[in-house]
């Protein structure tokens, strides 16, 4: 496909990293095959399973099963007896936040004309489609970074999080698919095939994993503005953005009918509370366990003063957790690690800083904040490790981007010239 045809990466590099993402994909199937058999409360069999429901429709009523695939006209009362038999197509506790299990149930439904129910084949798919997502990412950024083309190689594509769970069957291949295209024809918005894959993404993002289209929305109305009017004072249209689209969605119940976002983050917080502290059952009512890693995070009530002051502690548990000693599994040692490596780049990017007038403001300012809304969400509600460590693998390249726009190249070679190669 002409769409890999990429600056910096070789075809052969891009067909190394989705047979290693394959890989990938299989680790993550035996891990919730054989290490965590329960299949209702193995993400990967969720939706997979569900799925099989909307599928059969298809030998006994094909309209049906296109409805509901499609997701129009879908809400009658004839497809009752089809939700009833899935366990996660309806919530067990219902908020204003879209349902994002639809998509991937939806997603299933779609690749069983092709698998016939072999559930791997379900994993190439969905490698292929996270890669197109990273790709997107990569192509975006290069032309920024040309001169660290393999350091940006590698935090696209090979960070063990990134590498891991974009490649199961899970909502997060989606999410970078549909991110990664969002943010590439984004920066092409004002033509016609451009303005169509953006609307597109957008809505598949929404639908795919809410509060990761939200974290994303600020970001791309700055990037608009700065396309209509110029690089001039972006820092100053940052702010403005920023501060904007704050005070409107900390009061969009005053504007619209809809459940104040503080009640809906609380809310969230307080069943995931009760998910880590065993008070909740999976669909066939069994309970399900304590979880290994659960954490205290400071109780958040539906106040801005309780969300501002909790936003210190919740960035730093997703940026730094979890710490050496919390490292109880292989998944945990996974992310310790990464977690090392990642502060490891960051503060070789602070020590090496190129000058504050040659820095790629806009692009900066773009991932920054994307990583802060995203890092500040999860940080807020998630009191388990193992949750934080998954939620917040969108937003590790973006993160990552962020420092080596700062990173001098020139600077870091001749101090430390065998990382020369690492970076180009």
């Amino acid at each position: 496909m002409k769409f890999f045809d990429v600056d910096g990466i070789s075809k052969k590099a891009i067909t190394a990293v989705f047979l290693l993402k394959v890989i990938a994909g299989l680790a993550v199937w035996a891990i919730y095959t054989f290490y965590y058999p329960d299949r209702t409360t193995a993400d990967i069999y969720k939706y997979f399973d569900d799925s099989k429901v909307i599928f059969d429709a298809l030998t006994t009523n094909p309209i049906h099963y296109f409805k509901m695939l499609t997701g129009i006209g879908n809400n009658g009362a004839e497809f009752n007896s089809y939700y009833t038999q899935m366990n996660f197509w309806a919530r067990q506790h219902d908020t204003n936040v879209l349902n994002d299990s639809h998509t991937i149930i939806r997603f299933n439904a779609f690749v069983r004309l092709f698998s016939l129910g072999y559930y791997n084949v379900h994993t190439v798919f969905m490698c292929f489609l996270s890669l197109i997502g990273l790709t997107a990412i990569y192509k975006t950024y290069v032309n920024y970074l040309s001169d660290k083309k393999r350091a940006l190689f590698f935090v696209v594509f090979l960070l063990p999080s990134v590498l891991f769970w974009s490649s199961g069957v899970l909502k997060e291949g989606i999410i970078f698919f549909s991110l990664g295209l969002l943010i590439h024809y984004f920066n092409k918005l004002f033509d016609f095939k451009a303005m169509l894959f953006v609307g597109t993404m957008a809505f598949l993002l929404g639908f795919s994993k809410f509060y990761v289209w939200l974290s994303i929305l600020p970001g791309l109305v700055f990037l608009f503005w700065v396309t209509k009017t110029g690089q001039k004072n972006a820092a100053l249209k940052f702010v403005i953005v920023m501060t904007t689209l704050g005070i409107i969605g900390f009061n969009i119940e005053k504007i619209i009918p809809i459940q104040s976002p503080l009640v809906t983050l609380s809310q969230k917080q307080l069943e995931f509370n009760r998910l880590a502290t065993g008070e909740m059952t999976d669909a066939t009512g069994k309970v399900i366990p304590i979880a290994n890693s659960a954490i205290h995070i400071n109780k958040l009530e539906p106040t801005f003063i309780s969300f501002v002051s909790n936003v210190p502690c919740a960035f730093a548990n997703v940026l730094l957790r979890p710490f050496v000693w919390e490292m109880k599994s292989v998944m945990m040692l996974m992310a310790g690690f990464e977690n090392v490596l990642i502060l490891f780049i960051i503060v070789l990017c602070l020590v090496f800083i190129k000058p504050i007038k040659s820095i790629a403001w806009t692009p900066l300012l773009f991932c920054l904040s994307f990583v802060i809304i995203q890092f500040v969400v999860i940080g807020e509600t998630t009191p388990i490790i193992g949750a934080i460590a998954r939620y917040k693998t969108p937003a590790l390249p973006f993160l990552l981007i962020t420092f080596l726009l700062v990173l001098d190249a020139q600077k870091i070679s001749k101090k430390l010239p065998f990382l020369k190669r690492t970076l180009n």
